[in-house]
């Protein structure tokens, strides 16, 4: 049950902060969204990309995840030696909180992944 993982869970490989995300949460305005989208609200759910992929995750077959997951097998793309890849590039392009996930990931890498963490109140 995801309900007892530690903060640092939600903090996914690529940088976003999935904590507080409104599909996760799945808050009435999300749901009421995805509805009018004619999307079964059962499939809204997302336990953070750490969790079971084929039950659990709202982008199964995310390029990023596939990248961490089974090439490199890093905590967070920062860890990589081949950061910022084309993937996070192109990524980033997406949307602004994409974006904004590659600047905070720059920040670790320079930081370091513990320090980053650290300063954003979160531990092990």
């Amino acid at each position: 049950m995801t309900a007892n993982l530690p903060r640092r869970w939600y903090f996914t490989p690529c940088g976003l902060d999935c904590y507080g995300y409104s599909i996760r949460l799945k808050t009435e305005d999300e749901l009421k969204y995805w509805a009018q989208q004619n999307v079964d609200l059962e499939k809204i759910r997302c336990d953070g990309c750490r969790s079971d992929r084929s039950k659990n995750h709202w982008s199964p077959d995310c390029k990023i995840l596939e990248c961490y997951v089974y090439k490199h097998k890093h905590e967070f793309c920062a860890q990589c030696s081949d950061f910022p890849c084309q993937i996070l590039e192109v990524w980033a392009k997406e949307y602004e909180h994409h974006a904004q996930a590659v600047a905070d990931l720059k920040a670790m890498k320079e930081m370091g992944v513990e320090q980053w963490l650290k300063e954003r109140g979160v531990g092990q």
